[in-house]
């Protein structure tokens, strides 16, 4: 083991926790300082070169250094780092594999397409083995992991200046029972599919930084110093060096990598927009996202900002943000000015030029953050009725005048029932939400939780159910996209290649969503995937919520892996454009109702839009009724400006689960 405890202008030890880094390098791709950026100590850092990096040898190591290595504490927080330089490949997929080509991700050791010792065939590691064992790390030591690939899918081997990196032909499919024994035991077990409740992602285990997307090609170039390396690792180490960790989303120190033609850097995984190796640095406000220096064409306002959030959002003109300096200390107030899908223009109160304070122009410094802290939007305020006898109006009410917004509130009292989004009463110990709009009356018409002592949460609680309604009943006033569709399927077959059962559904298709509603049973053993269809003439931007109404929970299950790359592309040729989730070598979705509950629904929500919108900030992973309920999580900004104004549409499923 190479000891690479320094490097080249070293940064400070990741966060304060341990960390533990597993770095493969093929064809000299690694340098001492390319090989880890943070100092580490040795006995923390594996690095495989050359050949080393075998087959076996990276699948041992994998296990020796993370799953089997008593200094990493069993579910505990320690950061583990995957560290992949070198070739990449596209092989065919296992039999009924979901893939749009037939092939599936694979990274090349170095004695692939040779014979081992006892003179068996040397294949390429597939994604879904990689993904299997990364799932299992998770579940054995915590799921904070990050997963660095410096390679690539297609073009021609290449080691000169700009060439791609890449295997040069095709590599052959990896028979599927090569690597069974890796997940037969588990196969199943309820937890390889957890329930709608559970359900994250389908990467919840591990945050994916990848160095380009799949039809690209990931390249190197030569430095200063002589050295070749790949442009998206000397990236990668540049920013890593730079940034403030504490205050950093993957998602943004990718947004900070300059544009490439032909390679666009991607981020994947549940929590790419969690803090860089989250769990060993502090959080930021949970709501807070990153404002970012604008300029209006009058000249006359000195001081605008953009934060890439819209009218999808929820935000209207007058719109009021808290700004936040990167000590998370309070600065100033901004308003918005211009509102458009996916971004808002900030600018000081009254449109004055500066901020002013005290006498005083207000300093934004870079890094600043802003979260809403006065909607000034009707159409997202619950109006919440409370009964004569409630004992906690005065929690949710503290003023006078009742039908005045409590300052950040998204909730006014309302005067009567019938002017009632829900009623608020209490039964013995508990709080019971009785709810009155339409979409979620017809499912579950009251829903209750305990106080425990509590009332002064009982303000987030309202915040949160209103969080929820806004967004289920959120639509396009004139639904401006045509074409697009989604489909819920029962599955069949054995992971990685389960696929569609076409029997399912009276149609023969497999798709059983009818009129914007599925129904299915409470079932040991059945599994579910989805398509999202696009049949239009335009590429589109996908994002796929699931709500859980029993518990006002908002779970993100697909969003795109790009900013700049549209996954849901147009019909070609008569070819629908598609987009799987859950389906092939994807963890399956179970949903199982508990023992006591004859039926459950929820409500399936897909957002399309023509570009990229930041609004996987809609997910609400915590209920409102738990203790630990801070409000909606933070959202991500874009490092390139909007150019136009991108269309979206949105639809509803209802999904029903009854027991057999």
């Amino acid at each position: 083991m190479e000891d690479v405890s320094s490097s080249r202008g070293s940064m400070a030890a990741v966060g304060k926790g341990q960390v533990f880094a597993l770095v493969i390098g093929i064809n000299d791709y690694l340098s001492n300082d390319y090989a880890t950026p943070w100092c580490l100590p040795a006995s923390n850092v594996l690095v495989l070169e050359d050949r080393q990096a075998t087959r076996a040898g990276i699948l041992a190591a994998f296990q020796s250094h993370f799953m089997d290595n008593p200094r990493i504490p069993d579910n505990g927080n320690a950061t583990m780092i995957l560290f992949y330089a070198g070739h990449g490949t596209r092989i065919l997929a296992p039999e009924n594999n979901i893939a749009r080509d037939g092939r599936v991700e694979a990274i090349a050791p170095v004695d692939e397409r040779t014979k081992d010792a006892a003179g068996n065939e040397v294949y390429a590691i597939p994604d879904y083995v990689l993904g299997w064992l990364l799932w299992r790390l998770a579940k054995k030591k915590g799921p904070n992991i990050t997963v660095i690939f410096d390679a690539c899918h297609s073009g021609g081997l290449g080691r000169d200046v700009g060439q791609v990196r890449a295997g040069g032909s095709p590599s052959p499919s990896v028979p599927l029972e090569l690597d069974g024994h890796l997940w037969k035991d588990e196969i199943g077990a309820a937890q390889t599919a957890p329930s709608f409740r559970m359900w994250s992602q389908s990467a919840p285990s591990h945050v994916l930084l990848a160095a380009c997307g799949q039809e690209e090609t990931a390249r190197e170039i030569r430095y200063d110093d002589k050295s070749v390396h790949g442009r998206f690792t000397e990236s990668l180490i540049t920013w890593l060096r730079r940034v403030s960790l504490e205050n950093t989303t993957y998602q943004e120190l990718l947004n900070r990598f300059p544009t490439w033609s032909g390679q666009t850097p991607h981020c994947g995984g549940e929590k790419r927009d969690g803090l860089v190796f989250d769990g060993n640095f502090p959080r930021t406000g949970s709501r807070t996202m990153p404002l970012i220096p604008h300029t209006l064409p009058d000249n006359e306002i000195l001081q605008s900002f953009r934060v890439d959030m819209g009218s999808v959002d929820g935000v209207v003109p007058d719109t009021e943000f808290t700004v936040y300096g990167p000590d998370n200390n309070k600065l100033c107030t901004l308003v918005a000015h211009s509102v458009e899908t996916g971004k808002t223009i900030l600018v000081p109160p009254g449109k004055q030029p500066v901020v002013m304070k005290d006498g005083q122009s207000v300093t934004i410094p870079p890094q600043s953050r802003a979260e809403v802290s006065d909607w000034k939007n009707d159409a997202m305020i619950l109006h919440v009725y409370t009964p004569d006898d409630f004992p906690h109006t005065t929690d949710l009410f503290p003023k006078h005048d009742i039908t005045v917004q409590p300052k950040g509130r998204k909730y006014v009292q309302a005067s009567s029932v019938a002017d009632a989004d829900i009623i608020m009463r209490k039964d013995g110990d508990d709080i019971v939400i009785q709810r009155l709009t339409s979409t979620i009356l017809e499912c579950h018409p009251e829903t209750r939780f305990p106080l425990r002592d509590n009332a002064a949460h009982l303000p987030l609680v309202a915040d949160g159910i209103a969080h929820f309604n806004y967004f289920l009943e959120r639509h396009h006033g004139s639904a401006p996209l045509k074409g697009f569709s989604l489909e819920m399927h029962r599955l069949v077959g054995d992971y990685p290649g389960r696929r569609p059962d076409l029997k399912a559904s009276p149609r023969g298709d497999g798709n059983l969503i009818v009129d914007n509603a599925v129904n299915i049973p409470s079932r040991a053993g059945d599994k579910y995937g989805f398509t999202i269809r696009n049949s239009s003439e335009m590429d589109l931007f996908p994002y796929f919520f699931f709500f859980e109404p029993e518990e006002y929970t908002i779970f993100l299950w697909y969003k795109p892996d790009s900013h700049k790359v549209a996954p849901l592309t147009k019909k070609t040729e008569d070819v629908d454009g598609t987009v799987t989730i859950s389906m092939g070598s994807e963890r399956a979705i179970e949903f199982r109702l508990p023992p006591d509950q004859p039926y459950s629904s929820g409500f399936l929500k897909l957002f399309v839009a023509t570009q990229h919108l930041d609004i996987s900030w809609i997910k609400q992973d915590v209920s409102p009724f738990d203790p630990n309920f801070k409000g909606t999580p933070r959202i991500q900004a874009g490092q390139e400006p909007l150019v136009a104004i991108p269309e979206w549409d949105a639809l509803t499923v209802v999904l029903t689960m009854t027991k057999q």
